[in-house]
């Protein structure tokens, strides 16, 4: 593998990344932004179709971000519904407040990603609060990452 890597001149920062990547089946990602404002951007959602539960069945459906815009269309909010919440409640990030009371998002930059564009389908940042806040929506435990 590591013949391979230096054949296609692949630039390695951190060893253990690229071995937790050796063992993933299936990795999504579109990194729109990063180079250009420093920072990750979800750029599309993809979700069952029509309400659907099984992938198989029902397909997919693509939902993009408004064109000429950075938002996603107000459709998004019934089709993304789950995603969405899923996107929110099992997130590590948070909008915090600096001193000067401006709001920020803290943690990974992919979960800040996460948490950004769902919080917009959700209705934005305070509509994202709201939803952790509620007691059906508890956190119980948590599992942090690890790669070893």
């Amino acid at each position: 593998a590591s013949a391979e890597m230096v054949k296609r001149k692949v630039l390695v920062r951190k060893i253990d990344a690229v071995e937790t990547l050796g063992c993933v089946s299936v990795f999504c990602s579109d990194k729109t932004g990063t180079l250009t404002k420093g920072e990750m951007t979800v750029q599309d959602f993809v979700v069952v179709k029509s309400n659907g539960t099984a992938i198989g069945k029902d397909g997919l459906e693509l939902v993009v971000r408004e064109k000429g815009s950075s938002v996603f269309p107000k459709t998004a909010a019934q089709v993304c519904d789950r995603i969405s919440v899923c996107g929110i409640l099992n997130n590590g990030a948070e909008l915090k407040k600096d001193q000067d009371g401006n709001n920020f998002w803290a943690g990974s930059p992919t979960e800040v990603a996460i948490l950004r564009a769902s919080s917009e389908v959700q209705g934005g940042p305070d509509a994202a609060k709201t939803l952790k806040l509620k007691p059906e929506n508890q956190k119980i435990f948590e599992i942090p990452f690890n790669s070893e």
